[in-house]
């Protein structure tokens, strides 16, 4: 639906796009996740038009619309602050790119009730932009960016002004809306609950470039490159030499602190990293298990409750720290405290590596 050919731009001499190509599909919700700075905004502004590729071409359901004007490009936006118009009423400010195209009023009428039935926003026609909500702005913002019936909708971190509680709600209504509009959604966000939460795929950006793309269980369970997994979520990081291969399966020495076995690919270096997730972790409370597990033993530093989840730091043998996240339907059948000698348990299955070049 949307192709990018190796984008590349530059500002002055600072490099700010290296060389970009990905493909999204019809009707996907697909995200694009980085750090401040890292490329994402700018290259939103490239495929509705403001800005132009210094390299490589750009598709919309196959046509090439890299030296399309703005106002000939099949795409709708939605900026941060909404840039509604104060002295419009909803039904004016939405009305606004039909009348530039000379659309009849009676076909504009009929496009924008339809909009404010999926949006939720037919008792608020009439109303003023300083008179509704910041949830109820972002639905005018929608409805005003999709009228004119776009391939594709650009949002650019729409949420981000918004209070926690505000995002996660208006997250889901995005979600809903976007299924019944059936337009192709790409959201830029530096929010990684957001982007997960949100995306049926996703790409990560670091200094102007993809690091990686895919689903987000496909991201967050198997990361190509250490910034992948670190920057979706707390990780546990287990460096050893091998002790012993059979197969797949690998036995990994970590000195003092024991032993770990993984199944590994295709890494035959004697000394090796690996990684688990602090959710994947649990205290051990002598349960049978049908799967492979791992144990390590150590000291209890810290608990540090959050709400939906406990976070506890367990120093291990050599003075590292390992992190185990618990969510509160899981139970404990003793209580521990801090300065409590505990074993953590991991299936085998849940840790992995990551071969970086």
């Amino acid at each position: 639906m949307l192709k990018l050919d190796s984008i590349s731009k530059s500002f002055g001499d600072k490099s700010v796009l290296h060389d970009i190509s990905m493909e999204i599909g019809k009707g996907e919700r697909f995200t694009l996740l980085g750090q401040s700075g890292c490329g994402k905004s700018t290259l939103l502004r490239m495929i509705a038009g403001f800005e132009s590729p210094d390299k490589g071409k750009i598709w919309i359901e196959g046509d090439e619309i890299s030296s399309l004007p703005i106002e000939k490009r099949p795409v709708g936006m939605i900026f941060q602050n909404y840039a509604l118009f104060p002295h419009m009423t909803i039904y004016d400010n939405i009305a606004v790119g039909p009348r530039v195209r000379k659309l009849a009023e009676s076909e504009i009428e009929k496009r924008i009730d339809e909009l404010l039935e999926i949006t939720h926003l037919r008792d608020l026609k009439n109303s003023y932009p300083q008179n509704i909500s910041g949830g109820e702005a972002q639905r005018v913002a929608l409805a005003r960016a999709v009228i004119n019936r776009p391939k594709i909708l650009l949002l650019d971190e729409p949420l981000s002004a918004l209070d926690p509680s505000l995002r996660k709600h208006l997250r889901e209504e995005l979600v809903e809306m976007q299924r019944a509009l059936g337009i192709t959604f790409l959201f830029v966000t530096h929010d990684q609950e957001e982007a997960m939460s949100m995306a049926t795929k996703m790409c990560i950006m670091e200094k102007g470039s993809i690091k990686q793309s895919g689903t987000p269980a496909d991201l967050y369970e198997r990361p190509t490159s250490s910034f992948v997994a670190n920057f979706l979520g707390e990780i546990n990081c287990l460096n050893g030499s091998v002790e012993q291969k059979t197969g797949s399966m690998v036995t990994l020495s970590l000195g003092k602190n024991g032993k770990v076995q993984f199944i590994t690919g295709a890494n035959e270096s004697k000394e090796q990293r690996c990684y688990v997730r602090p959710e994947k972790i649990f205290f051990d409370s002598d349960q049978k298990h049908q799967e492979p597990m791992n144990t390590l033993q150590g000291r209890l530093i810290s608990i540090d409750f959050f709400g939906s989840h406990t976070r506890y730091q367990v120093e291990l043998a050599d003075g590292s720290i390992f992190k185990v996240s618990l969510h509160h339907r899981k139970t404990m059948q003793r209580k521990i405290s801090t300065g409590d000698r505990v074993r953590v348990m991991f299936a085998v299955s849940d840790v992995f590596q990551i071969n970086e070049n």
